[in-house]
């Protein structure tokens, strides 16, 4: 094997990036190592450590997933007009233009789950060889025979968050073909230290969900169930532990719309019945201890455990970099407030974020606006043509708070500057499961936990079944998750066509002119990523979607 900084610089220039040596400087204290000479514990912590610096990036898992997940959808629409009249990346997607720009927010994700994955897989070849020897060691935590299985939990489940991750963002989505045979990620189970590496063929989708779940199997049975600092070194803190395998795990069930087998693991997270291993946080406190959290909590990774399962740690110099021009913040976040000359054209305006909520959205979530706090408090309303303005008139602009809120100076986790990513919190999961025991009959145990969700909202539990429950649940799951890059995912599981949403209302409908403004199918080329060609080139085994 080569030098890690060798492999970086492979996966670089196979995607076609040119902001690689930034990055190179930022974390080589972590990722600098010759993997043929990882002798110790700590070296092989180091390298796990780079695979959560890439990541966790705001181009990989800290911003442009979550993005995608919504920009690709119909809960969001164009709110800054230059977003639109000069087109990036992320526009792109939103208007399913995307495949016009070979680097574009697909190569920036692959560029860095890549390098995560890469370090992930040199991680389980070294431990494979058995070349760490740690004879005599006297302190348990650098002791590898009993911190081999940790690691290995640790880099197969890096390994299942990139592969899936991949496999729903570049391949066609599962159901496609009836037996799954559709290609699907483009990331490989080997290291890749040299070109030569880089010739191995596309997996089908079919296999690439057998080899997730797999991984996370094993992660399960081997991760801890939380950090002990007595037997773990500080650099395990922040990283996954088996429940966050079982996240992952119930998300690719969730995926595939494995009924009984995603209600099984959900219970295994959750705990059985009515339980709830990861209890929700109050209603009137989301903002403050699931959306602005920074740094090591007392319930990261901790058995002292709130409704964060797993999450993206602000750690300077290696995870999560939400800073002043990251995605999520530029994307959602009214930094100050507009002028009455600005409301006057909300269609016009050219400052601001670049995403609003979209009319749909107020439609679908249909919120309780009197007693919902997630919309009283999750979201920002008070920019409006004038005070008496409806709540659902397009004049009302509906923003965001979870990434976010005003404010320009003395930024901090408040504004969405250097906060933690929360990926998998239980709330999701507890939606999940009612949907799961409502279309398995069990309506009791359906209602107990939408009522959980719902209460904690500040809504009235539900005293009776109502005839739609199902549809109910579904709704929760939109007021609950919005913003949070869940929504393209969740259309293509259910296989319903995708709402063009207010892009039928941009000038001529050039926001959905590929999509003649209609609704799009579930499994349409237009909800799908190209493979960058410059992978192509490198790689001659690649097959291209279409």
């Amino acid at each position: 094997m080569k030098k890690t900084y060798s492999i970086l610089g492979v996966i670089a220039v196979a995607i076609g990036s040119v902001s690689c040596d930034k990055y190179l400087d930022e974390v080589s204290s972590k990722t600098l190592i010759q993997a043929q000479n990882v002798r110790t514990v700590q070296e092989l912590d180091i390298l796990m450590t780079g695979a959560y610096s890439g990541i966790a990036r705001e181009v990989a898992f800290g911003g442009n997933a979550l993005v995608i997940g919504e920009t690709f959808g119909d809960l969001v629409a164009v709110n800054n007009v230059n977003y639109r009249n000069s087109p990036s990346r992320s526009s792109r997607v939103y208007t399913w233009t995307h495949r016009e720009e070979d680097y574009g927010y697909q190569a920036e994700f692959l560029q860095w789950s890549t390098f995560g994955l890469n370090n992930a897989n040199n991680v389980l070849e070294i431990l494979q060889s058995n070349q760490v020897q740690t004879p005599g060691e006297a302190d348990p935590r650098k002791d590898i025979n009993l911190q081999k299985g940790r690691i290995e939990g640790d880099a197969r489940f890096v390994r299942a968050l990139c592969i899936f991750e991949q496999t729903r963002l570049i391949g066609y989505p599962w159901g496609h073909t009836p037996d799954n045979s559709h290609p699907g990620p483009v990331g490989n189970y080997k290291s890749v230290s040299e070109f030569g590496d880089l010739a191995y063929p596309r997996l089908s989708v079919k296999a690439a969900y057998d080899s997730i779940l797999n991984d996370l199997r094993i992660a399960e049975r081997l991760l801890p169930e939380n950090y002990n600092p007595a037997q773990h070194l500080p650099d395990m803190q922040p990283r996954a532990n088996k429940y966050a395998a079982l996240a992952l795990m119930a998300r690719v069930y969730w995926q595939q719309d494995n009924v009984d087998s995603c209600l099984a693991v959900c219970n295994r997270l959750l705990g059985q019945g009515n339980a709830n291993r990861f209890p929700l946080v109050p209603g009137n406190q989301m903002l403050a201890q699931l959306f602005q959290r920074t740094g090591i909590m007392p319930s990261t990774n901790s058995a002292n455990r709130d409704e964060v399962i797993f999450e993206l740690v602000n750690v300077v110099g290696r995870n999560s970099r939400t800073t002043n021009g990251a995605p999520l913040r530029t994307h959602y976040t009214l930094q100050s407030v507009y002028t009455a000359a600005q409301l006057a054209n909300v269609n016009n305006l050219t400052s601001g974020p670049n995403l609003r909520m979209s009319q749909r959205f107020k439609t679908l979530a249909d919120f309780d606006r009197q007693r919902d706090l997630r919309y009283r408090t999750l979201l920002d309303t008070t920019q409006a043509t004038t005070a008496a303005t409806a709540w659902n008139s397009p004049n009302r602009l509906w923003f965001s708070r979870k990434w976010g809120s005003l404010g320009t100076t003395n930024l901090g986790p408040v504004q969405g500057v250097n906060s933690n990513i929360v990926l998998f919190r239980s709330a999701e999961f507890l939606l999940m499961r009612a949907e799961m025991n409502q279309r398995k009959g069990n309506t009791a145990l359906a209602l107990t936990d939408l009522n959980a969700v719902r209460t904690r909202a500040g809504l009235p539990a539900l005293t009776t079944t109502p005839a739609n429950l199902l549809e109910e649940i579904r709704t929760e799951f939109i007021r609950e998750t919005f913003s949070e890059g869940t929504r393209i995912h969740n259309v293509k599981r259910l296989k319903q066509p995708l709402n063009p949403g207010d892009r039928p209302a941009s000038p001529s409908g050039v926001d959905c002119a590929l999509g003649n403004c209609n609704d799009v199918p579930w499994n349409s080329r237009l909800l799908v990523f190209l493979v960058p060609q410059t992978m192509i080139d490198r790689n001659p085994l690649l097959v291209q979607n279409d």
